[in-house]
């Protein structure tokens, strides 16, 4: 019995993960003679061509150009290209601006003058009032 619920909530929970992904993708068509490329931008390589009207899954974009999936071609092609999406409409990638800043460190040296590596000088000794330099023994009055 145990079993027979561990397989079943594993089954459940396989075909839960498998939903998005065929949830992903969305359709579109091309508007123009398009360039499928290897990456997002021209300065990749040219996988194929495209023509006018084909349709295509879009798998994703990112700053102006799409992920693509479509007659036998997979690779990125350019969003000015694309429209009539059927579904809904492809996820705006953006990636975000990462700052790495180093942790505040100030090494032992900093801002010292260097003096303050120097043994400290002697201080000169207090004055004492007058009389107070008596060496008489103790609870003996010293003489004026």
């Amino acid at each position: 019995m145990m079993f027979r619920r561990l397989v079943t909530t594993a089954a459940l929970l396989a075909g839960l993960m498998a939903l998005p992904v065929t949830a992903m993708a969305a359709d579109a068509y091309t508007t123009g003679n398009v360039n499928v490329r290897t990456g997002p931008g021209t300065g990749y390589a040219k996988v194929g061509t495209l023509y006018e009207g084909t349709r295509v899954d879009l798998r994703g974009c990112e700053s102006n150009w799409c992920n693509i999936r479509g007659d036998g071609l997979r690779g990125w092609v350019s969003a000015n290209y694309l429209s009539d999406y059927v579904g809904r409409p492809p996820a705006v990638v953006v990636a975000p601006t990462i700052v790495v800043r180093p942790p505040h460190y100030r090494p032992p040296h900093w801002n010292r003058p260097p003096h303050w590596n120097r043994p400290p000088k002697p201080r000169p000794p207090r004055p004492r009032p007058p009389g107070a330099h008596c060496k008489i023994a103790p609870g003996f009055p010293c003489p004026r």
